[in-house]
């Protein structure tokens, strides 16, 4: 099997057990920043992102720094509902969401849990798409859904065992 359509294949059967959580419960099992874990796993597999404990605790400090920022600068505020130009809950919101991504930064380097779709986890969190603690619960349980299906796939096969040959496009 060529190496796009198999990488295209495994990211979409990541994504799959979360999806079906998400229709058969109603709760967003399945939100943005899965995608780019997805994708790191489907066409990097043995990149040090892609490694488990960075996946699974690059969300956990992403998640960690959200919920910090959005319960201290901007609680109750939902970024979809945006408030008006200049007003103090739109300053709110975004150093809500400046301040969590600086943490989670931090955070990551820190613990060497570096997993960059972690920084979009992280203003899910912090902009009021995904606040609760409840919220935080799902989010790690679809991470770790994620990390569960990416290793079934590898172990039958169907995951690729080595990095998908991308290039960068200087060439570099």
């Amino acid at each position: 099997m060529p190496k796009a359509i198999r990488a295209s294949v495994t990211a979409g059967l990541l994504l799959l057990v979360v999806g079906v959580f998400a229709v058969a419960t109603g709760r967003t099992f399945l939100f943005p920043s899965l995608g780019p874990s997805a994708y790191l796993l489907a066409t990097k597999p043995r990149a040090p992102e892609s490694h488990p404990r960075r996946v699974a605790g690059g969300h956990l400090v992403g998640i960690v720094a959200g919920l910090l920022a959005y319960y201290v600068l901007a609680p109750g505020l939902v970024v979809t509902s945006p408030p008006p130009a200049l007003s103090p809950a739109g300053v709110s919101l975004a150093v809500s969401g400046i301040l969590s991504v600086t943490l989670t930064t931090g955070g990551m380097v820190v613990t060497d849990l570096r997993h960059a779709p972690a920084c979009a986890t992280t203003l899910i969190v912090s902009l009021g798409l995904l606040p609760t603690l409840l919220d935080a619960l799902i989010i790690v349980a679809s991470i770790l859904c994620l990390l569960a299906s990416n290793h079934a796939l590898r172990i039958s096969g169907v995951a690729p065992q080595g990095d998908t040959g991308e290039r960068s496009p200087a060439g570099n």
